[in-house]
């Protein structure tokens, strides 16, 4: 069996590569497929819905509106396992949309579910197909004709994308009671009852205040019900908008397949006037009404938790660039402490053994000692601006290691340089050196 469904779907497959060369593989031919998928359910034709809801799926493999209406689908036609299945792929992408929590609720309550024998898509596709001009098709795994032929224009809607309502209006057709022959004692048993002696508004007002009472029945097997109420409704709306009958069943249908804004929309202006369905609505706004709250509060954490990610990014962006700037300034006082020029061969001996000394401690990093012989020297020899200029360098290091106030210390002895030999290269070194301690001061707020 599996090898003759693979089969056919290969056929299926070389004739639409041979056939029609221009796929369907853009948003505009997606949406396409989701507005007939909705036309074909709108008018209770659910094989045709679900083979145009498939073919989004085969373009888009994410696309979550079609995965939902599917999940809906399957739950009308009471194959409870594609139905949860759908709706599990549907959740993982969007767990809080108001028709994944609404379905949640129907497929989670079934116990005994009642499973209506339902054929393949692909293979109902796959032999509608043969032996026919699949440029002709209505629907299916090929792009539509009147597409291919540019006519791409779009039916006004009602109120909202969801619902295409079609003429012209339509009369209630005899009820076939052989539906009804099934077990009375469902728990729907009230509405379908109302349903086959006093007609469809009467069943449908019973399958409303069921509802409302108990969600969970709406994964039951209504017999058509609801497939019937909206090829009846809609339709009629669509002919007389201002039909306050048809824009109340209208609206409770969307509400119980979970389109709680669309239902709100439709049943706004019965909420000063409800009329007779004053008990009922009662019921649906105050459902409506917490999911609006919620959703309001919903989107106000997220948007709570975007400006807290915001605020964190910006916050850690201006530590980065604190962190870079010290590093910057800690690189140019490295920079220019510079060398000095070669050693005097004049000046006290005994204060140039003590200098040489000390340079070789601070090129060790000994930066206490270094500077214990940098004062040494410079006390036998004081005029010598080397000697403050090394020794400044030393106060620089130890500034550098933490020691805010060796800085100030450091700064004297570069003055010194400056004052002894103003000419000299020392004197233009350590004017950059008391630039940068300046500027390191700042950036650290001492």
């Amino acid at each position: 069996m599996n090898s003759l469904k693979s089969k056919i779907l290969l056929l299926v497959f070389v004739c639409l590569w041979c056939a029609n060369p221009i796929l369907g593989q853009t948003e505009e031919d997606i949406q396409g497929f989701l507005k007939t998928g909705q036309e074909c359910y709108a008018k209770n034709d659910l094989m045709g819905a679900t083979i145009e809801f498939e073919n989004v799926l085969l373009i888009d493999r994410q696309n979550f509106s079609a995965r939902v209406w599917l999940a809906q689908i399957y739950a009308d036609l009471k194959d409870l396992e594609k139905a949860r299945r759908f709706l599990r792929e549907a959740a993982s992408q969007a767990p809080d949309h108001p028709r994944v929590v609404q379905l949640q609720k129907l497929l989670g309550e079934i116990k005994k579910p009642v499973k209506l024998k339902v054929n393949d898509p692909v293979s109902h596709e796959a032999m509608t197909l043969l032996g026919k001009g699949t440029r002709l098709r209505k629907y299916g795994l090929v792009i539509p004709e009147e597409k291919v032929s540019g006519d791409d224009s779009e039916k006004k809607l009602l109120v909202f994308d969801d619902l295409v309502i079609q003429k012209p209006t339509p009369v209630e057709k005899e009820i076939d009671l052989s539906i009804f022959e099934e077990d009375k004692t469902s728990p729907l048993a009230p509405a379908l009852n109302a349903w086959e002696t006093e007609g469809l508004a009467a069943g449908l007002d019973a399958y409303f205040a069921l509802i409302l009472d108990d969600p969970g029945l709406g994964a039951q097997n209504d017999k058509g019900l609801i497939a019937k109420g909206r090829s009846f409704y809609i339709p009629r709306l669509k002919e007389n908008p201002n039909d306050p009958e048809a824009r109340y069943y209208a609206g409770m249908l969307s509400f119980i397949n979970g389109m709680y804004a669309e239902a709100d929309l439709l049943l706004a202006d019965m909420r000063k006037e409800p009329g007779r369905f004053a008990d009922v609505l009662e019921k649906t706004f105050a459902v409506i009404d917490k999911w609006k709250n919620e959703e309001k509060e919903r989107q106000l954490a997220l948007k709570r938790a975007e400006e807290e990610r915001l605020a964190q990014e910006l916050a850690e962006k201006e530590r980065l660039a604190k962190e870079k700037e010290k590093k910057d300034v800690w690189a140019s006082l490295k920079k220019n402490k510079g060398k000095a020029d070669g050693e005097s061969k004049t000046g006290d001996a005994q204060a140039m053994k003590l200098h040489e000394e000390g340079y070789e401690l601070y090129k060790k990093g000994k930066l206490e000692e270094a500077i214990e012989k940098f004062e040494a020297a410079i006390a036998k020899e004081s005029e010598n601006g080397k000697y403050h200029y090394h020794l400044g360098l030393a106060w620089t290091d130890k500034g550098l290691a933490g020691d805010s106030a060796a800085f100030d210390r450091a700064i004297t002895e570069f003055q010194r340089v400056i004052g002894l030999m103003p000419d000299d290269k020392l004197a233009k070194d350590s004017q950059a050196m008391i630039r940068d301690i300046e500027s390191a001061k700042k950036s650290l707020g001492n």
